[in-house]
């Protein structure tokens, strides 16, 4: 066990502390607007502690660090177009600005303004099935993070895991936006810590010379030159670039602090002042990666041709070189501070993202279909009801698909095409539903069709690369929306005209 008493104590105090003020959430809840995007009056310094506190999770720090691990300096190239583009965003208002005046509470919503009732169902379910799919593999990693650091057995990690699953639902569930929105501000001050120790004490121990010799080693000049690396090059940075225009404007989660701002313009200053800490949630942790290479990647080359760590004799995996840095060069207290604000981050992250797509399955998806099938819309309460069983569901099988789904590769690249799924057909019809005057609902159903079709069938079932998939999906839901809206304009230009 590599904790001390004193660590349990901060960590322990932290879960009791923040489940108590999570819970006092609760009595804030009147209607669903409050649960759902918490009234719609986040100002600008909780909306950006928010939205930050959402997007960095353990989960965050685990696929930056094995990215760092495997691609080097090279990697930072991801880092700083995520920081870069949710800058743009932010100045211009793409897309949030148009969403946050339609008092949206999910992105699908808009597909109804916009388009029709049916493909908001389809999105809702795409939406759903990515978010859920990238979000499934989030507890099993950051349960190897904390048995890794802490020292708890192994064999304990299903254990620790439910008990993340637990605490993150209490509240989650309990007070929605509310509560998820007064525990991030306090989680983000923790994280902000912990992150800037974690980097001081891995760039002292490892070396910034020794770190930037053994990229030079072992990768050459791709360690270095994101389009010299085979793991990345142009294809990839296209491929992000388009990645996070979509991310920063149509994830669910991230839309959600949009929609719960006080006004547009402020929603715009929220994602500009974030966008600068996003530029160090990637590359931190990537430092992070670099230096457990440096002081760990001594073993023979894996099947991905990078040093396997080797941490007291025993071989581990590239995800796994990282905590076990940390289990090592962090002294008492300072482990527990360190472990503290990573549980703040997993508990932000998740419960966000439990939120979001019980959201998308109740909002979207159940109460759609009730108006289609003649039925009138369900009282505040019981949609409230409704997004709790939705969150009971999404958490199950986060267990379960944490617990038995094998990653084919790197963390990072699978999150994005998890995410790719819904995100390549949402953000075309997205961009062209406020921008082409020409997009229309035929366009829309085969964008969101293609888009999602080309992100599941070459990933999931011919194994294409990440970089070709997520290009691939992109291509084919812009084919998808313009194809289809033209086809569809074409014929209704064709149609008799009635003169009566």
């Amino acid at each position: 066990m590599n904790f001390a008493l004193i660590d349990w104590i901060i960590v322990v105090g932290y879960l009791v502390a923040s489940l108590t003020i999570g819970i006092i959430g609760r009595r804030y809840i009147g209607n669903v607007s409050h649960y759902l995007v918490a009234g719609r009056e986040l100002g600008l310094f909780v909306g950006i502690a928010t939205l930050a506190a959402t997007e960095i999770g353990t989960i965050t720090f685990m696929y930056y660090a094995e990215f760092g691990y495997k691609a080097g300096f090279a990697a930072f190239a991801a880092a700083a177009i995520s920081g870069l583009v949710m800058i743009v965003v932010g100045r211009s208002g793409l897309v949030i600005s148009r969403f946050r005046q339609l008092q949206l509470m999910t992105v699908p919503e808009y597909f109804e303004v916009k388009y029709s009732r049916g493909l908001r169902i389809v999105t809702g379910f795409l939406v759903a099935l990515g978010g859920i799919l990238n979000m499934g593999v989030f507890l099993r990693i950051e349960g190897q993070f904390l048995t890794i650091v802490s020292g708890i057995d192994a064999r304990h990690l299903v254990a620790v895991m439910t008990v993340i699953l637990m605490l993150e639902l209490i509240y989650t569930v309990l007070g929605g936006m509310v509560s998820v929105v007064i525990t991030d501000f306090i989680q983000y001050v923790l994280l902000s810590v912990a992150t800037i120790l974690v980097t001081i004490y891995a760039t002292y121990h490892a070396g910034w010379t020794a770190m930037v010799d053994k990229i030079a080693s072992t990768m050459g000049a791709a360690g270095f030159d994101p389009l010299a690396n085979p793991r990345l090059g142009l294809t990839f940075l296209v491929w992000q670039v388009l990645l996070w225009f979509s991310l920063h404007t149509c994830w669910q989660t991230t839309a959600m602090r949009v929609f719960s701002t006080k006004s547009p313009e402020l929603s715009k200053k929220v994602m500009t002042w974030t966008g600068f800490i996003f530029l160090g949630r990637g590359m931190m942790p990537m430092l992070w990666g670099i230096a457990a290479l440096t002081m760990f990647g001594t073993g023979a080359p894996g099947s991905d041709g990078m040093p396997i760590p080797i941490v007291n004799g025993k071989p581990l995996q590239p995800l796994e070189a990282m905590p076990a840095m940390l289990a090592q060069i962090l002294g008492p207290g300072i482990r527990g501070i360190v472990v503290a604000g990573m549980l703040a981050a997993t508990m932000s992250v998740n419960s966000s993202y439990l939120l979001g797509w019980s959201a998308v399955i109740s909002q979207d998806i159940i109460q759609p279909l009730r108006r289609a099938a003649g039925r009138g819309p369900l009282s505040s309460r019981k949609q409230i009801l409704v997004n709790r069983l939705a969150n009971l569901f999404v958490s199950l099988f986060v267990m379960f698909w944490g617990l038995y789904y094998q990653l084919p590769g790197a963390v990072y690249l699978y999150l994005n095409i998890t995410a790719t799924i819904f995100l390549a057909g949402a953000f075309v019809c997205v961009i062209g539903g406020l921008y082409w005057k020409r997009a229309n609902t035929m366009g829309g159903y085969l964008a969101m069709i293609l888009g999602g079709a080309g992100a599941i069938f070459p990933y999931f079932f011919f194994h294409w690369s990440e970089n070709i998939t997520g290009f691939t999906s992109f291509g084919l839901a812009a084919v998808g929306l313009t194809a289809g809206s033209l086809i569809a304009r074409s014929k209704t230009l064709r149609a008799p005209v009635d003169v009566g």
